[in-house]
């Protein structure tokens, strides 16, 4: 694992933080299954994840892949709202996931700055 993930408990929301390089699907599965088992643990359905500082090396394809596996084994997925501030190191596969999860109708939304994403959260 090239990546660090730290989870922060705010008021009115969890906030994931991650750091590094992600290289490859399985990596990836492993990231979302984390994000997703921790909304469940603290029984929050607002999530933040600052990806800024988090550089996805994956193709399209494991986008989409990422996608269903997220939509065919957790639930929770659809009664979430996730804010998520994009990396700019790699914005069109930030898009290609607001799209993939958009089109499994999930509440997932890409920000450029904390403050947007807060207020979009709690809207």
């Amino acid at each position: 694992m090239t990546y660090s993930m730290t989870f922060v408990e705010m008021p009115a929301y969890l906030l994931c933080i991650t750091k590094g390089r992600l290289v490859n699907i399985e990596e990836f599965i492993s990231w979302g299954d984390a994000v997703l088992a921790k909304a469940q643990e603290t029984k929050r359905q607002k999530i933040l994840i600052d990806n800024r500082d988090f550089a996805l090396d994956i193709s399209p394809l494991d986008i989409v892949t990422f996608a269903k596996h997220v939509k065919n084994n957790f639930e929770v997925l659809f009664e979430l709202r996730l804010a998520v501030l994009s990396s700019p190191k790699n914005p069109e596969i930030s898009r290609l996931a607001e799209t993939a999860f958009t089109n499994r109708s999930a509440t997932y939304k890409r920000f450029d700055t904390p403050q947007e994403a807060e207020v979009w959260l709690q809207s």
